[in-house]
């Protein structure tokens, strides 16, 4: 886990997203949501691909988070896993920034 700008930022290294990295992702972004995190960024940079387990993971991140009146922000998103969160209409449920550093800059602008 990463820090960008003090916002923790998990960046995803796989390309292929399926369900042979799903529970290894899910025990880790759990994990860092046991710490009850203000705000979380998710970086999908490298991912080039992500199926149904992948973005269930994300809505069970989001789900807790916003539990507990946290935030989760997925940075980085491709145009392939774009088309994915538009067929889905999953793009309608995330905040998605370009980058890790704008996304962080909107975060604290929030809670200035």
């Amino acid at each position: 886990m990463q820090q960008v700008e003090g916002v923790p930022c998990a960046v995803i290294t796989a390309a292929q997203l399926h369900m042979y990295f799903i529970p290894d992702l899910k025990e880790k972004l759990l994990a860092t949501v046991a710490t009850e995190p203000d705000s979380l960024i998710i970086d999908l940079t490298q991912v080039e691909y992500l199926d149904s387990s992948a973005m269930g993971v994300l809505f069970q991140v989001q789900k807790k988070m916003q539990a507990y009146g946290g935030a989760l922000y997925l940075v980085g998103i491709n145009q392939t896993v774009e088309m994915v969160f538009k067929l889905t209409k999953s793009d309608q449920h995330f905040t998605v920034y370009p980058d890790a550093i704008t996304a962080a800059r909107a975060i604290q602008g929030k809670s200035v």
